[in-house]
This record gives C-alpha cells, structure tokens and sequence, in this order.
C-alpha cells in the first residue's frame, strides 16, 4: 500500500477515535446531576431561573442534559 495513503488512513482513524471518546463522554455527562452550587451559576436569568425551579421541585435532580436543553429554551 503507497505509504502517503497509509498515513492518510492513520489520521483519519485517529479523528474518528478521538470524536468516539468525545461523543461517549458528552454521553456520560448529559446523564449526571449537577450539583446545586453550579445551577445557582447558571441562573442567568428569570426564565432559567423558573425553569431550574419547576425542574427541580419535589427534590428531584436536574442532568446536565436538561441543564442544556433548558438553556437552549431559554437562549441563554
């Protein structure tokens, strides 16, 4: 095999590893609760606010997965 095409195979093999391991950690990271310290951070405004407080009401936790869907609602 031409050696230009092997190391063009290797780098593309190497991209596509690392947006493996990227995906799976966002993956494990959309599913863990956030701490409350970090959810006061990211009040920024009145609807996140209420949104975080409705979310969380009855003591339930909020994932950093809804933490981001939450702030795509509210664009911030």
């Amino acid at each position: 095999m031409n050696p230009h095409l092997q190391g063009l195979l290797g780098v593309l093999l190497g991209v596509l590893v690392v947006a493996v391991v990227l995906g799976l950690l966002r993956w494990r990271r959309d599913g863990v609760a956030v701490d409350p310290q970090e959810l006061m951070l990211a009040s920024r405004n009145t609807c996140i606010t209420e949104a975080i407080q409705q979310a969380t009401a009855g003591g339930h936790s909020i994932t950093y997965g809804e933490l981001d869907q939450l702030e795509k609602h509210c664009g911030s």
